[in-house]
């Protein structure tokens, strides 16, 4: 039992099927709850797994929730709102003549789909807008490139505009004007204009929203923004209100994209900068803990029941991205870079012309893989671990949910070995290999496309089925190591808890070189970008000093995107140095053209083009305070008894000892082929592989020497 002076942070990821909790105490231990998500009351199930976490602690909810210090949270309500297009009804005002932007997109039907989608050529079709044309209004003003006023803004038109959206039932309205970036004035008094006219209706700026060239993504993120605003502010007011109530003494904070949190009255505002929160606290959790290792290099991999998820952290930062694709809209904030394949634990498979083929259809959680017993009688990846042995059925999720073997079986039998004349073992191997192999391609395409190779980094395993298969994806790529984290199947909520408040500015203003010339310092006027950059870093600071913190607490990052004249798709680069010099211009030059190269080959880049300087970007990180997370497992011999023997099939069938997570301790020297048992998840060591617990708690997995 805590005293009363002990004080808790605690952070929850609100998925789809369940919501996770961690909880850190004042001397760091860490406690992990999972309860199922509540759709229609999202706060119940947040509220469900501090339920648990009080009665471990031998405390009252309410009690535990007055001791909370900090409380983050992630969720999926904005993404699944805009893939299920469940947002408000939205108007968008364009400058007059550019009313088709969103309709015309980028002309090619197939930008922005996946791999699969591509594939399926009876779904190779363009995602529509989130709105009609009906909702379209234009207004007669025109801006040019620099900010000058051609066409000045016809307000009295603008009204009308505003009334007849109204009158169409809108909830919402986005204004995208052109050329706002430079002169943001006509956007800022439209907006005027909506609160006059319609003071309910919610209204997004894409000057404010996203300010850099580039009209058609800016115009859809800033629908975007204006089509999830209403929603995502009821759901944060419902959930601080209830959690008020219950006694939390702050404000909440929200898991943003960019890899940090921020004060969640910001999420009303901003709804776009959250859509990928859940998959992001994974990769800031495993930077933590690559940090804690000392491995600066890691590959992030997420293995849920739908979806893989891979990012990279390099040299102890998370890859971040300019943009993102999200249901096949172009989103322009900044995130940190995340992939995704149709390759989870629920992934069904099939034959199809006499080949085998898993996913991207999913079972889901309903009814879900055919040994849940749940009404499903499809073959799905987490039944072809049970038929392999990976998966004990009287002891998933630490016994609490019974799984029917025989069900898994005859679904992998009737489905796939019979069709294809094999063995069940067999047919459920070549499940599971399929389902590697497309994991292990997504790793490739991540590292090797991007100019990284993986035989340099270490391999950070999660999700509820991740530990089960990493040990055969993470091989066959050469990783130094595989790391399975105590907090596995509850990595994302553990990254949201390890995350610090992240403000993100930028701001499109370009400079160019003249073709035939490397240099940058005769071109471009330093205090030029000094001006631009340091607007962006005050405004960024500030909005980290509203939140309670101090100058000392606060790291700056700068970064600008870059191209070669003529190109569409920018490099991100950093700014080493602050305020700027001339010569850091040619250095700005010299770091692009070595991380072109090493993005597309040597010899690629194209200098006699010339270099454009396009979007100016500053992050502001401010540190919260929160006790270091301690190792979690006691020091030990090496040596650990199992709990008994089992039998997997690779190859064949072969012995495998089976552990209790809980009788691991530190030093502990697992040799494979072997499976730990946690309360979650299983984490599997292959045969020729060797599992050793580290400092922190963590399995580790290399090759046998």
């Amino acid at each position: 039992m805590q005293s009363s002076a002990d004080g808790f942070f605690a952070a929850s990821d609100i998925g789809g099927t369940f919501t996770d909790t961690v909880v850190a105490d004042s001397n760091g231990a860490v406690r992990r709850f999972k309860a199922p998500t509540t759709p229609d009351d999202l706060v119940r199930g947040v509220l469900s797994t501090f339920e648990l976490a009080a009665g471990e602690l031998g405390l009252s909810v309410q009690e535990f929730i007055g001791r909370l210090r900090v409380f983050s949270h992630g969720t999926t309500v904005a993404t699944n709102a805009l893939i299920e297009r469940r947002g408000a009804r939205t108007g968008v005002i364009h400058t007059a003549g550019f009313g088709d932007t969103l309709f015309i997109m980028r002309g090619y039907k197939g930008f922005g789909l996946d791999e699969d989608e591509l594939k399926d050529f009876r779904h190779f079709v363009k995602k529509q807008p989130l709105l009609g044309r009906e909702l379209v209004r234009e207004v007669s003003e025109r801006v040019d490139a620099r900010g000058r006023v051609l066409i000045e803004l016809d307000e009295a038109g603008t009204r009308v505009a505003i009334r007849e959206l109204v009158q169409a039932g809108v909830d919402s309205i986005a204004v995208c004007l052109l050329w706002c970036t430079a002169h943001p004035a006509h956007e800022q008094r439209v907006a005027e204009l909506i609160r006059e006219e319609a003071p309910h209706i919610y209204v997004s700026t894409s000057s404010e929203v996203l300010a850099r060239i580039n009209e058609y993504a800016r115009g859809v993120t800033t629908v975007v923004n204006a089509y999830l605003g209403p929603l995502v502010s009821r759901v944060t007011a419902s959930i601080t209100g209830r959690l008020t109530d219950e006694g939390l003494a702050h404000e909440p904070l929200l898991m943003q994209s960019n890899g940090g949190v921020t004060s969640v009255s910001r999420a009303g505002e901003h709804p776009v900068s959250f859509l990928l929160s859940g998959p992001v606290g994974g990769v800031v959790g495993s930077r933590y803990v690559a940090d804690t290792i000392r491995e600066p290099n890691v590959v992030t991999t997420d293995m849920g029941g739908t979806s893989f998820d891979v990012g990279l952290v390099v040299d102890g930062r998370p890859l971040l991205q300019s943009s993102s694709f999200i249901d096949n809209q172009p989103i322009g904030i900044p995130t940190v870079a995340v992939e995704t394949v149709g390759a989870g634990g629920g992934s069904i498979a099939r034959v199809e012309g006499g080949a085998l083929m898993v996913g991207p259809t999913s079972a889901g959680a309903v009814p879900g893989p055919a040994c849940y017993g749940a009404g499903g009688t499809e073959p799905t990846v987490t039944d072809a671990d049970v038929v392999l042995g990976l998966i004990n059925p009287d002891s998933f999720l630490g016994g609490r949910k019974r799984l029917d073997r025989d069900a898994a079986v005859e679904a992998v039998r009737s489905r796939v070995a019979v069709p294809l004349g094999i063995t069940v073992e067999d047919a459920a191997e070549g499940i599971k290999r399929i389902v590697d192999a497309r994991m292990a391609d997504l790793i490739r395409t991540v590292t090797v496309h991007k100019g990284f190779d993986p035989r340099e980094f270490a391999l950070v395993a999660f999700g509820g089925a991740g530990p089960v298969h990493a040990y055969s994806y993470g091989a066959g790529l050469g990783v130094k190591k595989i790391i399975v984290p105590v907090t596995a199947s509850v990595h994302s909520a553990f990254g949201i808890l390890a995350s610090d408040l992240v403000v993100t500015r930028e701001l499109s203003r370009s400079f160019m070189t003249p073709a035939g010339t490397s240099d940058a310092a005769p071109y471009v006027d330093a205090s030029d970008v000094n001006a631009i950059v340091g607007t962006l870093e005050r405004d960024a600071v500030a909005l980290l000093e509203e939140q309670g913190l101090g100058a000392d607490d606060i790291r700056i990052d700068r970064f600008v995107d870059m191209h070669f004249r003529f190109q569409i798709h920018e490099l991100t680069v950093e700014i080493p140095h602050f305020p700027l010099e001339p010569p850091h211009l040619d250095l700005l030059v010299q770091h692009f053209v070595r991380d072109y190269e090493l993005r597309f080959g040597e010899g690629s880049a194209f200098t006699a083009a010339g270099v454009e300087f396009v979007n100016w970007r500053v992050v502001a990180t401010g540190r919260l305070s929160r006790p270091a997370f301690r190792e979690t497992s006691q020091s030990g011999g090496t040596a650990v008894a199992p709990i008994r023997r089992d039998r997997m099939y690779e190859g064949g069938w072969q012995d495998a000892d089976v552990y209790d997570e809980g009788a691991l301790q530190v030093g502990a020297h697992l040799n494979g082929p072997a499976i730990v048992e946690m309360k979650d998840t299983n984490i599997v060591i292959g045969p020729g592989q060797v599992g050793n617990v580290d400092d922190h708690g963590n399995v580790v997995i290399t090759p046998r020497t």
